[in-house]
């Protein structure tokens, strides 16, 4: 069985992250804009300059203890999307969110 853990999705990449999982409770529920803090500057390696972030939705799975929280962010190019992914199966948990989102906004 996997080991749950914390990924950064960008750029159609899954990027191990190592947040302890208190931190990451209390940051998702009640401060999600502090947790990107903690990946901006592996966005702005990618992209540049982030001028501006938001949450854009939260997903929690209490069944299999999946979180994904979904941002996005603006740069000089324009506006791209960056989820931030805890659970053992990133994969799978994203998959979720994108079935969840799609009830949710149809």
């Amino acid at each position: 069985m996997f080991r749950r853990s914390l990924h950064l999705y960008f750029m159609d990449r899954f990027i191990p992250l190592n947040v302890p999982l208190d931190k990451v409770l209390e940051l998702a529920e009640s401060r999600p804009l502090e947790l990107f803090e903690l990946v901006k500057d592996i966005i702005e390696d990618k992209v540049g300059k982030v001028y501006d972030a938001e949450v854009y939705e939260k997903y929690f799975d209490p069944k299999d203890l999946d979180i994904v929280i979904e941002y996005f962010i603006r740069y000089n190019l324009g506006e791209v999307s960056l989820k931030i992914i805890y659970s053992k199966d990133p994969v799978k948990a994203l998959n979720k969110y994108y079935n969840y989102e799609k009830r949710v906004r149809s």
